[in-house]
């Protein structure tokens, strides 16, 4: 039995799968963060792919069949990558969808977490730092981890340099692994 369902989401991750699927993740104000199949998303003439470029907000289509999700349609709320970027937000932007796929559990909803990260992904295309730091935090505390002191100091004196780094270090100790995506850029 299909089922079809249509919202809103933010593109987390994507994998290629063969030659022209590609494996969608999507974090979601209803469903929490979902993993689905594209089929034939990554053909020349899919309209689907530009869509799906990490950090862009999608209205998204799909049907639910033997308990997996199909992605069928794709409208582009907001690109990301629609004007220019330097690559200090690229750099923020993928190191902070690497850590919302790492942290967030599969079909898990979360009220806050959409809009927190939606605010995010708004700081880093605005280049607003300061906004990005303050909803770092505030994610950090929905999803039920404890801020150590030291980064809460540092937010308070202002050096969001170094508070970025201290965010960076809990991150990769909460998910117990370094992380992939600073290495796009040194």
């Amino acid at each position: 039995m299909s089922s079809y369902k249509t919202t809103l989401g933010i593109v987390i991750n994507k994998r290629n799968i063969g030659d022209n699927d590609l494996l969608i993740t999507l974090l979601t104000p209803t469903y929490g963060k979902i993993v689905s199949l594209a089929k034939g998303a990554h053909k020349i003439n899919s309209r689907r792919l530009g869509h799906l470029q990490l950090g862009n907000i999608v209205k998204a289509n799909f049907f639910e069949k033997n308990n997996r999700l199909w992605l069928s349609e794709t409208t582009n709320i907001s690109a990301f990558l629609l004007s220019q970027k330097n690559l200090v937000q690229l750099n923020l932007l993928f190191l902070f969808l690497e850590f919302i796929n790492q942290l967030l559990p599969e079909n898990q909803h979360t009220p806050e977490a959409y809009t927190i990260c939606k605010n995010i992904i708004s700081a880093i295309k605005d280049n607003k730092f300061k906004t990005y730091i303050y909803n770092e935090i505030k994610l950090i505390k929905i999803l039920g981890f404890g801020i150590p002191e030291n980064i809460l100091e540092s937010y308070k004196q202002e050096d969001y340099v170094l508070t970025q780094n201290l965010l960076k270090s809990f991150f990769e100790s909460i998910i117990e692994k370094p992380i992939q995506s600073n290495k796009l850029f040194t």
